[in-house]
């Protein structure tokens, strides 16, 4: 969790088996999609610093964060994860705003620009971005994300140790950030608008 200009946000960092990792962030309810991204390349650039969950107060520190304790036959801290799967994709005409991209002067049909790539005058009649982003529990293209179910086969000893347990809710729009771990670089971000509810679990064992 950080406090950031912004508000607070929560970092969730998904780590990949291939060296990309993704962020998930959860902001304020107040704080708009642009300044919760923002604020999540924050943690990142060194601006915003992060506390990690062994060392979160009891309660409610941050968006969608619930802090106590657990009766546990380990020492470890729990971390309990509630999130959303996602699809998202985008097209971009890039030419809507060429200058963002480095396009004006190579739009100018006036004369050629790529004297490399053909004899004859070219320039850029055209250009469009396409792009998707998949989050599931098959992963997130490089990273891994995998849950796993188990179930009891037998009666253990009694817990014995009484341990700090964590859990992230992420119930409400979120931003997302796929960042090469090694060099900080961010590959590609995003906004979930409309998380997929997550489903109710019946505590009650089955007849």
């Amino acid at each position: 969790m950080a406090r950031t200009d912004h508000g607070p946000l929560t970092v969730l960092k998904v780590l990949g088996d291939t060296g990309v990792d993704v962020h998930l962030l959860l902001g304020a309810p107040d704080m708009a999609p642009g300044d919760v991204l923002q604020a999540g390349i924050g943690t990142l650039t060194g601006t915003y610093r992060i506390v990690p969950g062994d060392r979160l107060p009891f309660g409610g520190p941050g968006p969608g964060l619930t802090v106590g304790t657990v009766r546990s036959r380990t020492p470890d801290p729990t971390l309990a994860v509630l999130t959303s799967p996602f699809r998202l994709s985008a097209d971009h005409d890039l030419l809507h705003r060429p200058a963002l991209f480095g396009l004006s002067t190579a739009m100018d049909g006036s004369h050629g620009h790529f004297p490399r790539m053909s004899a004859a005058p070219l320039a850029v009649a055209s250009a469009r971005q396409s792009a998707t982003a998949v989050f599931d529990a098959e992963g997130f293209e490089a990273a891994s994300v995998t849950a796993i179910g188990a179930m009891a086969a037998g009666l253990g000893p009694p817990p014995r140790h009484t341990t700090k347990y964590i859990e992230a809710e992420f119930d409400r729009p979120f931003g997302f950030l796929a960042v090469h771990r090694t060099s900080r670089l961010v590959l590609s971000a995003g906004w979930v608008a409309e998380p997929t509810p997550c489903p109710e679990f019946d505590s009650e064992p089955a007849s």
